[in-house]
């Protein structure tokens, strides 16, 4: 039964939401079972249809609900599941998450790559005002020494607090770690696990962590990914310290994984005392339901290290991420680094710290969240009037990248060197893969962070005329 109080200061649609997702939890509505039909339920709670619409919108989100054609939404099982076997090895690439540049001297006029954004993005305003008073009311002595190798304190206590609203991390500012990217972030962590030189990766994935791993002498186990999340039927005999993850947005297909599986990672974690790095690198970019609840806070066994970064929010050229030890590796951290300084300038940090302080920075992700809702839907309405169904689309309702996926046999490399002659740049996926030369080779992989809305829209209707070889 559920309740609605409206008297609640909770909107309508969480109650029905956290109803739902406890019962499911808790087993009272078991794994199979349908739920009610969205108009039926509206009419018994009194709410209208949206209403539940967006609950049952956050349940399918997160995994614990899926809609099938013709029976409405039914409950997935959250219980923990077995695991079996495979393995496979790793190789990176040169480039990284944030950096899709290609040397051509072609005139590239729309150019979806991925990381970089527009001039107009960056609060200029804001953050020159908190600069000036930063510098007008400043203790001298910050200016001229070493400030805390975690970060200064303000900014972790910022940052705990916003953690704990945006994304559900709980955690302490002595878990905290202020960082300058997560290259920075991952080779502590590499240093942190060095007993057992073994970490397993998301195939595709992020080939830039993965040089990382490398470059500390790590050898890689592989989790295969698809639009349906990762597979973890060989974590369990992987024998491997930890999992590199991007739960909440795989990249780059942008699948979610789900409760069921978030549920069998921590398991297996505990089970095998290894640990969880969690990359949430853009979870403020959600734009059909609520941003899906980070891996971390799920965790009651001090097994996730949760890395974030204000690159996708703010800008990449601040170089500042962070990231969340667990507290059984604090004792750790503080004997290996207790000579190292802080790799982010006091005044960005302190800067930063006003400006979340000020609420400015929750306003300013909400403005580009609703900035890059509209692109995202203009991409995706524009990729399904030029295309139709000649192609798939991989990665809807979140990020700022989608995937698009061609018909077997499709020559993606002459797809893309048609687009770079006729001044598009799109991107290969070759690199995202283990092995480079075994990727799935009918994928193209376009961003759209760069590019307004009239932009991404002449620029898909370019790619269908050279496509299509249409005049």
């Amino acid at each position: 039964m559920i309740y609605i109080d409206e008297n609640s200061n909770t909107a309508l649609y969480e109650q029905i939401y956290s109803q739902i997702k406890s019962e499911i939890t808790c087993g009272s509505i078991p794994k199979g079972r349908r739920l009610p039909g969205i108009r039926t339920l509206s009419k018994t709670l009194g709410v209208a249809r949206n209403t539940v619409d967006k609950a049952y919108t956050q349940l399918a989100v997160e995994g614990y609900i899926t809609a099938h054609k013709g029976s409405g939404f039914l409950v997935e099982g959250v219980v923990d599941g077995s695991f079996g076997k495979a393995e496979n090895s790793f190789l990176s690439n040169a480039n990284t998450r944030d950096d899709f540049s290609q040397e051509n001297p072609k005139k590239i006029i729309y150019d979806f790559q991925y990381g970089n954004f527009e001039d107009k993005c960056f609060p200029h305003t804001l953050w020159k005002k908190h600069t000036t008073a930063v510098l007008n009311n400043v203790d001298s002595s910050c200016l001229t020494q070493y400030s805390d190798k975690q970060g200064i304190f303000p900014l972790r206590q910022e940052l705990r607090t916003y953690l704990h609203y945006a994304r559900g991390v709980c955690c302490t500012e002595e878990q905290i770690v202020i960082g300058c990217g997560l290259h920075y972030s991952l080779d502590i962590i590499c240093k942190l696990l060095d007993r057992h030189k073994k970490i397993a990766v998301e195939n595709p994935g992020y080939y830039g962590a993965g040089e990382v791993f490398m470059n500390n002498g790590f050898s890689f186990h592989t989790l295969a990914a698809d639009k349906n999340g990762l597979d973890l039927t060989s974590l369990k005999s992987a024998n491997v310290c930890a999992a590199y993850v991007t739960p909440s947005h795989q990249f780059p297909y942008g699948s979610v994984l789900s409760i069921y599986k978030r549920k069998k990672l921590l398991k297996w974690a505990e089970e095998s005392h290894s640990f969880l790095i969690e990359d949430d690198y853009d979870s403020e970019y959600r734009y059909d339901a609520n941003p899906v609840p980070s891996l971390q806070s799920l965790d009651t066994n001090d097994r996730v290290i949760y890395i974030g970064t204000f690159s996708k929010s703010l800008s990449p050229a601040l170089r500042v991420n962070y990231m969340v030890l667990p507290k059984c590796l604090l004792a750790a951290y503080q004997k290996m680094f207790s000579s190292y300084s802080s790799p982010v300038s006091w005044l960005t940090q302190e800067v930063l710290s006003r400006y979340m302080a000020s609420g400015e920075y929750a306003q300013h992700v909400r403005k580009m969240c609703s900035a890059y809702r509209k692109r995202h839907d203009v991409f995706v309405h524009e990729c399904l009037k030029q295309f139709g169904d000649k192609l798939i689309l991989h990665g809807r309702g979140a990020g700022l990248h989608f995937l698009l996926e061609f018909p077997v046999g499709t020559d993606t490399d002459e797809l893309m060197c048609k687009a770079e002659n006729a001044g598009v740049r799109v991107y290969s996926v070759r690199p995202f893969w283990n092995h480079p030369d075994r990727y799935q080779d009918n994928l193209i992989f376009m961003g759209y962070s760069l590019l307004d809305e009239s932009e991404i829209r002449e620029g898909i209707q370019i790619l269908r005329r050279v496509w299509l070889d249409e005049n």
